[in-house]
């Protein structure tokens, strides 16, 4: 299915895929945030995805917060085992909640943010192992 997508602002879109929303956030850096949690932008040759599997995906140790907002609701704790794209935490920014989920399966390290906290952008969220 083919995604809706709206230029919100500069640099943001709003995108509409299969009956879900998402908020991209561009930056010139090599990081994009995709619903408050920033992923590297990596240019890779199609050629290799076969070989390349889901390295990039292990990778990622920091759930970061991709632009200021407030901790509505922490989901994991230190030591809960996760699956890839199970709820984190939801964060409410520019007036939506998101649900940052773990962009892979580990274990949570520690959760540096607690219920009502106010966050920066890039500030650390959650790490795993």
């Amino acid at each position: 299915m083919k995604p809706d997508i709206v230029e919100i602002r500069p640099g943001v879109y709003s995108v509409l895929l299969n009956g879900r929303s998402y908020v991209i956030h561009e930056s010139s850096s090599q990081w994009i945030a995709l619903n408050a949690i920033e992923w590297e932008r990596v240019v890779a040759d199609p050629r290799l995805r076969a070989t390349a599997g889901t390295a990039g995906a292990s990778a990622v140790r920091d759930i970061k917060a991709a632009m200021p907002g407030k901790v509505i609701r922490v989901l994991a704790a230190p030591g809960d085992t996760v699956e890839a794209g199970q709820g984190l935490l939801i964060l409410e920014a520019m007036k939506m909640q998101n649900e940052l989920r773990s962009p892979r399966a580990g274990t949570v390290a520690a959760v540096r943010v607690v219920e009502g906290t106010t966050v920066a952008s890039g500030q650390v969220l959650v790490t795993l192992e």
